[in-house]
């Protein structure tokens, strides 16, 4: 060889080195389809999430309209039983009326 200014690589170096980035290269590629598998996990899992969500709002939903509907029945209850109430009291009146003057029509001298 010439002396000639520069570097000389020998193919043994330039081997070498295509070794070392193909090494690399597959490294990568490893840690590549492991990031992608765990990306499709990810969105496997957010997939999941969103439908668990959506579940939970029409579960929430229906205990809403459920509470609604349970307070409503026990306040129509409430007013049912203050009628009975008043109707028994309405029924009574009478009776009273008439045993309080039936007390005084017989004591009376």
């Amino acid at each position: 060889m010439k002396d000639e200014p520069g570097i000389t690589i020998t193919l043994r170096e330039i081997y070498d080195s295509v070794q070392i980035v193909g090494d690399a290269l597959e490294r990568m590629e490893s840690k590549f389809t492991i990031l992608e598998e765990k990306s499709m996990l990810a969105l496997k899992s957010e997939e999941k999430s969103q439908e668990a969500l959506q579940i939970a709002q029409q579960a929430y939903t229906l205990a809403k309209e459920t509470h609604a509907l349970f307070l409503k029945e026990r306040t129509d209850k409430e007013e049912q039983q203050k009628w009975f109430k008043r109707t028994i009291i309405a029924a009574l009146i009478p009776y009273l009326v008439s045993g309080l003057l039936a007390i005084s029509y017989f004591n009376s001298p």
